[in-house]
Protein backbone atom coordinates (compact mmCIF):
# COMPACT_ATOMS: atom_id res chain seq x y z
CA UNK A 1 0.00 0.00 0.00
CA UNK A 2 1.38 3.23 -1.25
CA UNK A 3 2.11 6.26 1.34
CA UNK A 4 1.09 9.48 1.24
CA UNK A 5 1.87 12.89 3.31
CA UNK A 6 -0.19 15.37 2.96
CA UNK A 7 1.63 18.81 4.68
CA UNK A 8 -1.51 21.19 5.82
CA UNK A 9 -2.46 23.50 8.23
CA UNK A 10 -5.59 23.17 10.73
CA UNK A 11 -5.77 26.67 12.08
CA UNK A 12 -4.31 29.22 9.15
CA UNK A 13 -7.96 29.31 7.38
CA UNK A 14 -10.52 26.77 6.56
CA UNK A 15 -9.41 25.99 2.97
CA UNK A 16 -5.86 24.14 3.69
CA UNK A 17 -7.26 21.65 6.19
CA UNK A 18 -11.03 21.58 4.23
CA UNK A 19 -8.64 20.40 0.75
CA UNK A 20 -6.36 17.90 2.87
CA UNK A 21 -9.62 16.33 4.37
CA UNK A 22 -11.02 16.09 0.73
CA UNK A 23 -7.93 14.98 -0.84
CA UNK A 24 -7.25 12.50 1.94
CA UNK A 25 -10.79 10.86 1.82
CA UNK A 26 -10.53 10.23 -1.65
CA UNK A 27 -7.38 8.81 -1.80
CA UNK A 28 -8.65 6.59 1.24
CA UNK A 29 -11.19 5.47 -1.18
CA UNK A 30 -8.78 3.97 -3.77
CA UNK A 31 -6.79 2.03 -0.89
CA UNK A 32 -3.59 5.00 0.01
CA UNK A 33 -2.58 5.29 3.43
CA UNK A 34 -2.60 8.79 4.16
CA UNK A 35 -0.97 10.96 6.83
CA UNK A 36 -1.86 14.52 7.19
CA UNK A 37 1.03 17.01 9.17
CA UNK A 38 -0.19 19.90 10.41
CA UNK A 39 3.67 21.68 9.74
CA UNK A 40 3.23 24.57 12.25
CA UNK A 41 3.18 21.60 14.74
CA UNK A 42 6.78 21.26 13.80
CA UNK A 43 7.78 25.06 14.14
CA UNK A 44 6.84 24.35 18.78
CA UNK A 45 6.26 27.50 19.99
CA UNK A 46 7.02 29.91 16.52
CA UNK A 47 4.30 27.45 14.75
CA UNK A 48 1.84 28.04 17.59
CA UNK A 49 2.30 31.66 17.71
CA UNK A 50 1.37 31.87 13.54
CA UNK A 51 -1.28 29.77 13.96
CA UNK A 52 -2.60 31.32 17.30
CA UNK A 53 -2.50 34.86 15.18
CA UNK A 54 -3.68 34.47 11.77
CA UNK A 55 -6.95 35.43 12.91
CA UNK A 56 -6.57 37.93 15.09
CA UNK A 57 -4.06 39.79 12.48
CA UNK A 58 -6.77 38.57 9.38
CA UNK A 59 -9.82 40.50 11.26
CA UNK A 60 -8.74 42.86 13.97
CA UNK A 61 -5.33 44.22 12.45
CA UNK A 62 -5.47 43.57 8.38
CA UNK A 63 -2.75 46.06 7.78
CA UNK A 64 -0.19 44.26 9.61
CA UNK A 65 -0.92 40.80 7.60
CA UNK A 66 -1.48 42.61 4.56
CA UNK A 67 2.55 44.19 5.27
CA UNK A 68 3.47 40.75 5.98
CA UNK A 69 1.93 39.71 2.76
CA UNK A 70 3.56 42.43 1.03
CA UNK A 71 7.10 41.13 2.75
CA UNK A 72 6.46 37.64 1.51
CA UNK A 73 6.10 38.80 -1.75
CA UNK A 74 9.02 40.49 -1.91
CA UNK A 75 11.37 38.00 -0.33
CA UNK A 76 9.76 34.89 -1.25
CA UNK A 77 13.10 32.92 -0.53
CA UNK A 78 13.52 34.28 2.98
CA UNK A 79 10.06 33.16 4.09
CA UNK A 80 10.77 29.97 3.11
CA UNK A 81 14.18 29.56 4.72
CA UNK A 82 12.81 30.85 8.00
CA UNK A 83 10.26 28.30 7.66
CA UNK A 84 12.93 24.89 6.90
CA UNK A 85 15.20 26.51 9.36
CA UNK A 86 12.44 26.60 12.01
CA UNK A 87 10.49 23.11 10.87
CA UNK A 88 13.29 20.60 9.70
CA UNK A 89 14.53 18.75 12.33
CA UNK A 90 11.04 17.44 13.30
CA UNK A 91 10.21 17.29 9.55
CA UNK A 92 12.74 15.45 8.78
CA UNK A 93 11.83 12.78 11.34
CA UNK A 94 8.24 12.48 9.78
CA UNK A 95 9.80 11.42 7.24
CA UNK A 96 11.82 9.20 8.05
CA UNK A 97 9.33 7.61 10.64
CA UNK A 98 6.34 7.44 8.36
CA UNK A 99 8.28 6.60 4.96
CA UNK A 100 6.11 8.32 2.77
CA UNK A 101 6.13 7.34 -1.23
CA UNK A 102 4.96 10.77 -1.89
CA UNK A 103 4.86 14.24 -0.52
CA UNK A 104 2.21 16.29 -1.06
CA UNK A 105 2.23 20.21 0.46
CA UNK A 106 -1.25 22.35 0.15
CA UNK A 107 0.28 24.87 2.31
CA UNK A 108 2.26 28.10 0.37
CA UNK A 109 4.72 28.43 3.58
CA UNK A 110 5.25 24.74 3.34
CA UNK A 111 6.81 24.30 -0.96
CA UNK A 112 10.26 25.42 -1.14
CA UNK A 113 10.77 24.83 2.29
CA UNK A 114 10.20 20.98 2.00
CA UNK A 115 11.74 20.71 -1.55
CA UNK A 116 15.00 22.14 0.19
CA UNK A 117 15.12 19.84 3.65
CA UNK A 118 14.50 16.37 0.81
CA UNK A 119 17.64 17.58 -1.19
CA UNK A 120 19.82 18.40 1.65
CA UNK A 121 19.57 15.09 3.62
CA UNK A 122 19.32 13.50 0.04
CA UNK A 123 15.49 11.98 0.59
CA UNK A 124 14.98 10.59 -2.57
CA UNK A 125 10.57 11.39 -2.07
CA UNK A 126 8.33 12.92 -5.16
CA UNK A 127 7.43 16.08 -3.47
CA UNK A 128 3.76 17.77 -4.97
CA UNK A 129 2.03 21.03 -4.85
CA UNK A 130 -1.75 21.52 -4.39
CA UNK A 131 -2.37 24.87 -5.18
CA UNK A 132 -5.29 26.21 -3.38
CA UNK A 133 -5.42 29.92 -4.83
CA UNK A 134 -8.08 30.80 -7.75
CA UNK A 135 -6.77 33.82 -9.37
CA UNK A 136 -3.49 35.37 -8.63
CA UNK A 137 -1.70 33.08 -5.78
CA UNK A 138 1.20 34.30 -3.29
CA UNK A 139 4.68 34.20 -5.19
CA UNK A 140 5.59 31.97 -1.98
CA UNK A 141 3.46 29.17 -3.84
CA UNK A 142 5.60 28.74 -6.50
CA UNK A 143 8.64 26.23 -6.20
CA UNK A 144 9.88 24.87 -9.50
CA UNK A 145 12.07 22.28 -7.69
CA UNK A 146 8.77 20.54 -7.38
CA UNK A 147 8.29 17.64 -9.13
CA UNK A 148 4.39 18.36 -9.96
CA UNK A 149 2.17 21.59 -9.36
CA UNK A 150 -1.38 20.72 -9.20
CA UNK A 151 -2.94 24.40 -10.15
CA UNK A 152 -6.72 25.04 -9.77
CA UNK A 153 -7.08 26.98 -13.32
CA UNK A 154 -5.82 27.59 -16.57
CA UNK A 155 -5.27 31.04 -15.58
CA UNK A 156 -2.88 30.09 -12.45
CA UNK A 157 -0.98 27.42 -15.41
CA UNK A 158 -0.44 30.76 -17.99
CA UNK A 159 1.17 32.78 -14.85
CA UNK A 160 3.31 29.99 -14.00
CA UNK A 161 4.11 28.90 -17.40
CA UNK A 162 5.37 32.67 -18.06
CA UNK A 163 7.25 32.62 -14.91
CA UNK A 164 9.60 29.65 -16.54
CA UNK A 165 8.09 26.14 -15.02
CA UNK A 166 8.24 23.32 -17.00
CA UNK A 167 4.86 22.79 -18.49
CA UNK A 168 5.14 18.78 -17.98
CA UNK A 169 5.26 20.09 -14.20
CA UNK A 170 1.59 21.85 -14.45
CA UNK A 171 -1.47 19.97 -13.99
CA UNK A 172 -4.55 21.38 -13.99
CA UNK A 173 -6.31 19.64 -10.90
CA UNK A 174 -8.86 22.16 -10.06
CA UNK A 175 -9.92 22.49 -6.26
CA UNK A 176 -10.28 19.74 -3.72
CA UNK A 177 -13.82 20.06 -2.98
CA UNK A 178 -15.67 17.73 -0.29
CA UNK A 179 -17.85 15.09 -1.75
CA UNK A 180 -20.86 15.56 0.21
CA UNK A 181 -21.47 18.91 -1.43
CA UNK A 182 -23.38 17.62 -4.22
CA UNK A 183 -22.49 18.93 -7.47
CA UNK A 184 -25.59 19.97 -9.42
CA UNK A 185 -26.36 19.18 -12.91
CA UNK A 186 -29.72 21.55 -13.36
CA UNK A 187 -30.53 24.70 -11.99
CA UNK A 188 -31.92 24.99 -8.63
CA UNK A 189 -35.35 26.76 -9.43
CA UNK A 190 -37.53 29.21 -7.16
CA UNK A 191 -40.67 28.45 -5.55
CA UNK A 192 -41.99 30.98 -3.32
CA UNK A 193 -39.11 32.48 -1.38
CA UNK A 194 -35.32 33.13 -1.97
CA UNK A 195 -32.97 31.56 0.56
CA UNK A 196 -30.32 33.23 1.47
CA UNK A 197 -27.20 31.79 2.95
CA UNK A 198 -24.60 34.48 4.60
CA UNK A 199 -21.26 32.48 5.83
CA UNK A 200 -18.95 35.20 7.59
CA UNK A 201 -19.07 38.18 4.58
CA UNK A 202 -16.40 40.04 5.46
CA UNK A 203 -12.84 39.71 8.22
CA UNK A 204 -14.43 42.54 9.89
CA UNK A 205 -17.04 41.90 13.39
CA UNK A 206 -18.93 45.23 12.11
CA UNK A 207 -19.78 44.89 8.88
CA UNK A 208 -20.40 41.24 9.10
CA UNK A 209 -23.21 42.88 11.44
CA UNK A 210 -24.16 45.46 8.98
CA UNK A 211 -24.68 42.56 6.15
CA UNK A 212 -26.93 40.41 8.31
CA UNK A 213 -28.95 43.21 9.36
CA UNK A 214 -29.37 44.78 5.64
CA UNK A 215 -29.79 41.65 4.48
CA UNK A 216 -32.38 41.00 6.81
CA UNK A 217 -34.56 43.72 5.06
CA UNK A 218 -35.06 41.66 1.82
CA UNK A 219 -38.73 40.16 1.82
CA UNK A 220 -39.76 37.03 0.49
CA UNK A 221 -36.86 35.50 1.61
CA UNK A 222 -35.41 32.45 4.04
CA UNK A 223 -32.40 33.62 5.88
CA UNK A 224 -29.89 31.55 7.21
CA UNK A 225 -26.74 33.14 8.82
CA UNK A 226 -23.45 30.65 9.87
CA UNK A 227 -20.98 32.18 12.12
CA UNK A 228 -18.74 28.93 11.91
CA UNK A 229 -16.09 29.24 14.95
CA UNK A 230 -16.71 33.14 15.34
CA UNK A 231 -18.08 32.82 18.89
CA UNK A 232 -17.71 36.36 19.01
CA UNK A 233 -19.95 37.66 15.72
CA UNK A 234 -22.43 34.36 16.31
CA UNK A 235 -22.94 36.28 20.15
CA UNK A 236 -23.31 39.47 19.00
CA UNK A 237 -26.03 38.61 16.19
CA UNK A 238 -27.86 36.96 18.86
CA UNK A 239 -27.61 39.85 21.11
CA UNK A 240 -28.70 42.59 18.24
CA UNK A 241 -31.50 40.41 17.62
CA UNK A 242 -32.66 39.85 21.09
CA UNK A 243 -33.11 43.75 21.38
CA UNK A 244 -34.97 44.00 18.08
CA UNK A 245 -32.58 44.85 15.39
CA UNK A 246 -32.45 42.02 13.49
CA UNK A 247 -35.56 40.01 11.97
CA UNK A 248 -36.51 37.39 13.97
CA UNK A 249 -36.99 35.61 10.29
CA UNK A 250 -33.18 35.61 10.55
CA UNK A 251 -31.75 32.38 11.47
CA UNK A 252 -28.25 32.01 13.24
CA UNK A 253 -26.16 29.33 14.03
CA UNK A 254 -22.75 28.76 15.13
CA UNK A 255 -20.64 25.92 13.48
CA UNK A 256 -22.47 23.33 11.78
CA UNK A 257 -21.34 20.12 10.68
CA UNK A 258 -23.69 20.12 7.63
CA UNK A 259 -22.46 22.65 5.34
CA UNK A 260 -23.30 20.46 2.77
CA UNK A 261 -27.45 21.12 3.42
CA UNK A 262 -27.31 24.53 3.83
CA UNK A 263 -25.15 24.89 0.83
CA UNK A 264 -27.71 22.45 -1.05
CA UNK A 265 -30.89 24.99 -0.16
CA UNK A 266 -29.09 28.05 -1.06
CA UNK A 267 -30.22 30.26 -4.08
CA UNK A 268 -26.97 33.10 -3.10
CA UNK A 269 -24.37 32.68 -0.76
CA UNK A 270 -22.98 35.66 0.46
CA UNK A 271 -19.32 35.28 1.28
CA UNK A 272 -15.91 36.03 2.14
CA UNK A 273 -13.58 35.39 -0.86
CA UNK A 274 -11.91 32.51 0.28
CA UNK A 275 -11.68 30.21 -2.48
CA UNK A 276 -12.76 27.01 -0.90
CA UNK A 277 -16.25 28.46 -0.10
CA UNK A 278 -16.61 30.41 -3.25
CA UNK A 279 -15.87 26.87 -4.93
CA UNK A 280 -18.50 25.24 -2.25
CA UNK A 281 -20.85 27.62 -3.34
CA UNK A 282 -20.47 26.76 -7.21
CA UNK A 283 -20.16 22.95 -6.90
CA UNK A 284 -24.10 23.52 -4.94
CA UNK A 285 -24.97 25.49 -7.40
CA UNK A 286 -25.48 28.68 -5.91
CA UNK A 287 -25.21 32.03 -7.06
CA UNK A 288 -22.41 33.61 -5.31
CA UNK A 289 -22.05 37.63 -3.80
CA UNK A 290 -18.48 38.10 -2.74
CA UNK A 291 -18.97 40.88 0.39
CA UNK A 292 -15.26 40.94 1.71
CA UNK A 293 -11.84 39.46 1.35
CA UNK A 294 -8.50 39.23 2.92
CA UNK A 295 -6.41 41.83 1.65
CA UNK A 296 -3.46 40.47 0.14
CA UNK A 297 -4.69 36.93 0.26
CA UNK A 298 -7.98 37.21 -1.66
CA UNK A 299 -8.18 40.30 -3.16
CA UNK A 300 -8.35 38.87 -6.68
CA UNK A 301 -10.53 35.50 -6.28
CA UNK A 302 -13.85 37.55 -6.75
CA UNK A 303 -12.93 37.15 -10.40
CA UNK A 304 -13.60 33.58 -10.62
CA UNK A 305 -17.35 34.79 -9.43
CA UNK A 306 -17.83 38.14 -11.93
CA UNK A 307 -16.00 36.91 -15.03
CA UNK A 308 -17.94 33.63 -15.23
CA UNK A 309 -21.54 35.70 -14.23
CA UNK A 310 -21.91 33.48 -11.19
CA UNK A 311 -22.82 36.11 -9.28
CA UNK A 312 -21.46 39.58 -8.24
CA UNK A 313 -19.14 41.64 -5.83
CA UNK A 314 -20.44 43.96 -3.19
CA UNK A 315 -18.13 44.66 -0.17
CA UNK A 316 -19.82 47.53 1.17
CA UNK A 317 -23.12 46.57 3.71
CA UNK A 318 -24.39 50.01 2.91
CA UNK A 319 -25.34 49.02 -0.33
CA UNK A 320 -25.91 45.10 -0.29
CA UNK A 321 -29.40 45.51 0.14
CA UNK A 322 -30.20 47.61 -2.94
CA UNK A 323 -28.07 45.47 -4.99
CA UNK A 324 -29.34 42.29 -3.59
CA UNK A 325 -32.86 42.94 -3.99
CA UNK A 326 -32.55 44.31 -7.70
CA UNK A 327 -30.14 41.23 -8.44
CA UNK A 328 -33.18 39.07 -7.28
CA UNK A 329 -36.14 41.04 -9.10
CA UNK A 330 -34.10 41.39 -12.14
CA UNK A 331 -33.72 38.10 -13.31
CA UNK A 332 -30.52 38.37 -12.70
CA UNK A 333 -30.31 35.22 -10.11
CA UNK A 334 -32.01 33.19 -12.40
CA UNK A 335 -29.21 33.79 -15.05
CA UNK A 336 -26.25 33.21 -12.38
CA UNK A 337 -28.33 29.69 -11.42
CA UNK A 338 -27.76 28.59 -15.06
CA UNK A 339 -24.29 29.49 -15.16
CA UNK A 340 -22.80 28.33 -12.00
CA UNK A 341 -23.66 24.63 -13.08
CA UNK A 342 -21.39 24.43 -15.65
CA UNK A 343 -18.43 25.73 -12.94
CA UNK A 344 -15.10 23.63 -13.20
CA UNK A 345 -12.64 23.86 -10.55
CA UNK A 346 -14.20 21.89 -7.94
CA UNK A 347 -13.52 18.32 -8.87
CA UNK A 348 -9.97 18.40 -7.31
CA UNK A 349 -10.00 15.75 -5.03
CA UNK A 350 -10.63 13.07 -7.78
CA UNK A 351 -8.70 14.72 -10.24
CA UNK A 352 -5.49 14.91 -7.64
CA UNK A 353 -5.83 11.09 -6.94
CA UNK A 354 -6.34 9.75 -10.19
CA UNK A 355 -3.42 11.28 -11.36
CA UNK A 356 -1.31 10.04 -8.75
CA UNK A 357 -2.67 7.00 -9.25
CA UNK A 358 -1.17 7.28 -12.83
CA UNK A 359 2.38 8.09 -11.53
CA UNK A 360 2.83 5.35 -9.15
CA UNK A 361 1.65 3.00 -11.93
CA UNK A 362 3.90 4.59 -14.77
CA UNK A 363 6.62 4.35 -12.10
CA UNK A 364 6.18 0.86 -11.34
CA UNK A 365 6.23 0.06 -15.03
CA UNK A 366 9.45 1.82 -15.73
CA UNK A 367 11.59 0.19 -13.15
Amino acid sequence: MKKILILTSERTGTGHKSAANALEKQLKELNYDVKQIDCFTTMKKTGKLLEDSYIPITTKFPLVFYLAFLFSQIFPDIISFFMYLKSRKKLKNEFLDYKPDLIISNHPMFTKAISHLLKKENLNIPFFINVIDLVNPPKIWLDKNADVIFVPTNKIKEIYLKKGVDTNKIVVSGFPIRNDIIKRSSPKSIVDEVNILLVNPSVSLKKNIQFVKEVSRIKNANINVICGRDKKLYTKLKKEQGHGHISQKVKIYSFVNNMNEFLGNAHILLTKAGPNMILEGARSGTAIVITGYIKGQENENYEYVVDNNFGFKCDNPRKIYVELDEFIKSKKLDECLKNVISADCNDGAKIISNYLTNFFHLKTASK
